[in-house]
């Protein structure tokens, strides 16, 4: 024991660097792991808490039966099957319409809503909640419509005729978008699509009133995190037998709506997208600290030799001396990762991550330690290294090439993969993985060609620079080139940090410029209003407001071409993008600009012209193509086409308006008073409804601190290569001197040659680095598109 110990205290320096490389290894890869996990679960919340109403909850609507009652108990009970295991809130509100008697032509109703939750969801403004059969509540909206005020009665219509009721209470939504709503823009308005409401009634009031009952079961998930993802699919894929079980003769019009599924589909693919991103830092760690341990322990136990020689001459066996380097190395080692551990558990908490790379860390280095120690020893072959040929630059660079020939085809299938689809995630939405780890493998492949390419170029440059008096720079170059071994590991080091800073550094820039085409396509601006019918509000009254400073209205609509269903966008060019080329030749056709896929579809070219179905539009149209682009803002890449609302009227074409996009300095004020303005459903989209940032851009920041630590390894590991490759060049020192070169001559040529590998490994990993952010980033942040 004490000669172990005197034997560790002798290498003390190389062993604490084992430690504190171990340590830094559990503390980045477990570190970034569980900050990852947390940042993805709250990037999570903030995307599913921002999203469309109507998409965060799946909603059973049903006409009500006579035993409401047993009809509740039912769907609770198939909901309760589905959803089992899941956290999940179910609500239940009815709601009916009954005909107001009003003066004249004009035709009014009252949405007429029964919901316990409704004193929670609003403030009352005026008067008190309903307590009795003939008393309501109105949004203050609907009470200046209908000129109320507290105390006044309106008369009922129809089967209700002569029935008074009164209204005893005014109120607004205390959040408007909130999905308990389900996007009724009456609630802000006072009015949707000619129904004044929602009118707040007691329980059992509504019976009393409305021929037709509606009640909706709504089915809120109360967390989103990456973990519940896959149980909500499921159970929402359960849910769609729910009719046929509780309404198998379809007599009360049982259906699943929302659109809940598609928001979990969105997060899917956002998590997909940043866990590819996330496998580079901790690949590029986990590789680096590989390597960085390598290095040292090699030193380790070439600074021993003479203690290893000796001691195999006094009887000692290679298993033994093995045995005993691990043994030293695993304490070394168990030391640094019990301390990241310890910094982890006080700052994060302990997951199952940091335990499996603390035990690789460890088995790592004890069994390299024994590895080594026992090829010192001459266990394998009976050969001691020192007897090897030192300038062996080309068997080294032969054994280069396998693992780098792997590692690059395993990249090149991956981005073949991401390329081919376009995306991280397949036509049917699920994820897939060997896409989304392209950036990963291609970082590693293509900063293991780095120190490949190092020796040709350097043996290239010594052929040019031979005829040139004097030994510098021939005698660096031709050391690189016949000394692979060390100068290999010391780029490689070098190369992978730097490649890692430069995707760090480039992914903020790309992946803002990807979120910008993102919501250009998704938004055509900063706002956009989607109508079932035309828009309740033009452009030229919103362009009046403060915040906006452009607004045009678009026609967004289907069409068919052949057995394929596309979309047609008409609007101005400043908002789709289509100039205008008409060429007034008067033939019945139109000019438009189309989607590449499309006319890949259709095998057309520019000016090709094919043959299109409109909704709505009875009788064929005739489009001639003006362009081909990549993508037409508002629909995307898939199967459109885009046009100018002239050439649909020279077509005979005349389609209303159903959207509105705007730009605007503060789209949550617009899309409020766009919510203040519609009288029948819509949705309204901002960037907050569309946008994945919240967790993509957990990725950005994942890979700058893996950077960081990144970097930290690459110089530890070049230092440490460098210094063991000048140990193994004494013989040339001694060379160099007998030919009366100075020591300060010397000290310049190897200075030289360093910083000369140091800019090459920099340089190109930079390079590298910044290649592939500007090359498969976008792809992979396009989400949506």
């Amino acid at each position: 024991m004490a000669f172990a110990l005197r034997r560790a205290r002798q290498h003390a320096e190389r062993l604490s660097l084992v430690a504190l490389v171990v340590a830094l290894l559990v503390a980045g890869i477990g570190g970034i792991d569980a900050a990852a996990e947390r940042m993805l679960a709250g990037g999570a919340s903030s995307v599913f808490t921002d999203a469309e109403p109507g998409a965060r909850t799946t909603r059973v609507v049903a006409d009500q039966a006579s035993d409401a009652a047993a009809q509740d108990e039912a769907v609770r009970g198939e909901i309760s099957a589905a959803f089992a295991g899941e956290k999940v809130v179910v609500s239940r509100r009815t709601t009916g319409d009954v005909e107001l008697a009003t003066a004249g032509d004009t035709s009014l109703s009252l949405a007429m809503l029964d919901d316990q939750r409704l004193p929670d969801l609003a403030t009352l403004v005026d008067g008190a909640w309903p307590q009795t059969h003939d008393e309501i509540a109105l949004p203050v909206a609907a009470a200046d419509r209908l000129h109320l005020g507290i105390g006044d009665t309106v008369s009922l219509a129809g089967d209700a005729a002569g029935t008074e009721l009164t209204l005893i209470g005014t109120w607004t939504p205390d959040d408007p978008i909130d999905p308990a709503w389900l996007g009724d823009p009456a609630v802000v308005s006072g009015e949707n699509d000619g129904s004044i409401g929602p009118v707040l009634v007691t329980d059992g009031a509504m019976e009393r009133y409305a021929d037709t009952v509606t009640t909706t079961w709504e089915v809120a998930p109360t967390r989103v995190e990456p973990a519940d993802i896959p149980g909500l699919q499921s159970a929402l894929v359960t849910l769609r037998s729910l009719p046929e079980a509780v309404d198998p003769r379809n007599e009360h019009s049982t259906a699943i709506q929302g659109d809940l599924g598609d928001t979990l589909q969105r997060l899917d693919a956002a998590f997909a997208t940043t866990r590819g991103l996330l496998v580079a830092p901790l690949l590029i760690l986990a590789l680096l600290g590989a390597l960085v341990l390598g290095i040292v322990l090699s030193s380790l136990s070439g600074a021993r030799g003479e203690e290893l020689a000796l001691l195999r001459a006094r009887g000692a066996s290679v298993r033994r001396l093995a045995l005993a380097a691990a043994a030293e190395t695993s304490i070394f080692a168990g030391a640094g990762a019990v301390l990241a551990l310890a910094v982890l558990a006080i700052t994060t908490g302990l997951t199952v991550v940091m335990a499996w790379s603390a035990a690789g860390a460890i088995g790592f280095a004890t069994l390299a330690s024994a590895l080594f120690a026992a090829r010192r020893a001459g266990g394998a072959d009976g050969v001691r290294p020192e007897a090897e040929r030192s300038d062996a630059g080309a068997r080294t660079l032969a054994a280069l090439l396998l693992p780098t020939a792997m590692v690059v085809g395993a990249a090149a299938l991956s981005s073949w993969q991401l390329f081919a689809l376009g995306a991280v995630v397949r036509d049917d939405g699920t994820p897939e993985p060997l896409a989304a780890a392209a950036p990963a493998l291609l970082l590693i492949a293509a900063s293991a060609l780095i120190p490949v390419a190092a020796a040709p170029l350097a043996a290239g440059a010594e052929r040019v620079l031979r005829r040139t008096r004097g030994i510098a720079p021939i005698l660096p170059l031709r050391q690189i080139a016949r000394r692979m071994g060390g100068v290999a590991v010391a780029i490689l080091c070098l190369a992978l940090a730097a490649a890692s800073i430069a995707l760090a550094a480039t992914a903020p820039f790309v992946a803002g410029k990807a979120e910008q085409r993102t919501l250009t396509t998704l938004l055509g601006g900063d706002v956009r209003l989607i109508s079932e019918g035309a828009v309740d509000v033009s452009a030229n009254t919103a362009s009046n407001w403060s915040e906006v400073t452009t607004a045009a209205e678009v026609l967004d609509t289907l069409l068919t071409v052949g057995a394929d269903t596309g979309v047609l966008v008409a609007g101005p060019a400043s908002a789709v993008g289509f100039g205008g080329h008409r060429k007034g030749d008067g033939a019945p056709e139109i000019d438009a600009d189309v989607t590449r896929r499309l006319a890949d579809r259709l095998d057309a070219a520019v000016g090709s012209a094919f043959t299109v179905q409109i909704r709505f539009v009875p009788r064929p149209v005739t489009v001639r193509i003006a362009r081909i682009v990549d993508s037409i803002p508002g629909a995307g890449s898939g199967l459109a086409i885009a046009t100018d609302p002239a050439e649909l009227r020279a077509a005979d074409v005349d389609l209303p308006a159903n959207e509105l996009w705007l730009r605007s300095e503060h789209p949550v004020r617009t899309a409020e008073r766009l919510r203040a303005h519609a009288t029948q459903p819509v949705h309204i989209l901002t960037a907050a409804q569309v946008s994945v940032v919240p967790l993509t851009s957990v990725a950005t920041r994942v890979l700058t601190a893996g950077a960081l630590l990144a970097a930290l390894l690459g110089v530890i590991g070049f230092i440490a290569a460098t210094s063991a490759m000048n140990r193994t060049r004494r013989g040339e020192e001694r060379m160099l001197l007998a030919l009366g070169l100075a020591p300060h001559r010397r000290r310049a040529l190897r200075a030289g040659e360093g910083a000369g590998l140091a800019a090459y490994a920099v340089l190109a990993g930079a390079a590298v680095g910044a290649g592939i952010a500007a090359a498969v980033l976008p792809i992979m942040l396009a989400a949506g598109v």
